[in-house]
């Protein structure tokens, strides 16, 4: 049995995801306290990496987690966590001189740990798409957002909400009931809209997080933006509005021309032909230097 552990993890980490990683390309796997000497130790960043309880731990293969923009987080900086950690894992591209993998945020957002080419992560979004775009369409636009701490909503917002009202029930320009905290509370709500805003927090290479595969969930068009086009092997460009922040006229032009247009953003498949292989690649290569790294130090 592989024994797992987590430190500076979420804090409602109820069944984490790496543990049904494990389970399911490993065998059966337990959960122990990080002091335990685990098989497998996750670190994030929710704490401080200088708890020598951290840097003792005499895991066979010790992983740091991020999935958010660390330039939020100053305090991890590579020297700090390339030091301590066998593999560094989140959005940045893959490269094994850093050791260095990438296994996106929006991964964990649904309950597959493998390719299968029948049943996969690609084919739920898909299926919900398939049903939540045939849904009556009573609201022209909704964001659900705590805060715009950057700016790039209100851009967005401000262009759109001049073809339509937008509703909002969280946090942010707030003009309607609120809705419970849970994905699938968010998605039940958005999908009663023709439009999604669901932009990005924070500008990095790689950088997409699960805003727009939700945003696909609910049968939207979403009007989005990143530092580039999101997913670009994975995704297909016709099936969301990418907003350039930046360029005020662009902006006004790409949003007018999906207000105009949304017939051409519902056409045709959200994923390209090789999203599959793209998938099947983040698990394996995970799991492929989870494996090689543990293999390693029981050797050692």
């Amino acid at each position: 049995m592989t024994t797992i552990a987590y430190a500076n993890w979420w804090d409602d980490h109820q069944n984490p995801y790496f543990t049904k990683f494990i389970e399911n390309n490993i065998g059966p796997a337990k959960e122990v306290n990080h002091t335990e000497n685990p098989d497998i130790l996750f670190v994030s960043l929710f704490g401080s990496l200088s708890h020598q309880d951290i840097l003792n731990t005499n895991a066979k293969c010790k992983i740091f987690y991020y999935g958010e923009n660390l330039d939020g987080y100053s305090r991890y900086n590579d020297k700090t966590y390339r030091e301590i950690f066998d593999l560094i894992v989140g959005f940045k591209y893959t490269d094994l001189s850093k050791k260095q993998i990438r296994f996106p945020l929006w991964l964990l957002y649904y309950p597959y740990y493998s390719y299968n080419k029948n049943d996969n992560i690609l084919t739920y979004i898909q299926s919900q798409y398939n049903k939540n775009i045939k849904k009556n369409k009573d609201i022209f636009a909704s964001i659900v957002a705590s805060h715009d701490k950057w700016g790039q909503r209100e851009k967005i917002w401000d262009e759109l909400s001049k073809y339509g009202n937008i509703k909002s029930p969280g946090s942010y320009n707030k003009n309607t009931d609120s809705i419970g905290k849970s994905s699938k509370d968010k998605i039940d709500y958005t999908s009663r809209g023709i439009y999604n805003i669901c932009p990005e927090n924070s500008s990095y290479e790689g950088y997409f997080t699960e805003k727009i595969f939700q945003a696909f969930e609910a049968g939207t068009i979403p009007l989005y933006w990143a530092i580039d086009f999101p997913e670009i092997e994975i995704i297909n460009k016709n099936k969301y509005c990418f907003c350039d922040i930046n360029d005020k006229e662009l902006l006004k032009k790409s949003v007018y021309h999906a207000v105009l247009n949304p017939k051409q953003y519902i056409q045709g498949d959200l994923f390209t032909k090789d999203a599959g292989q793209k998938i099947e690649l983040f698990y394996s290569t995970l799991l492929k230097n989870i494996l090689s790294i543990m293999c390693n130090n029981m050797i050692k």
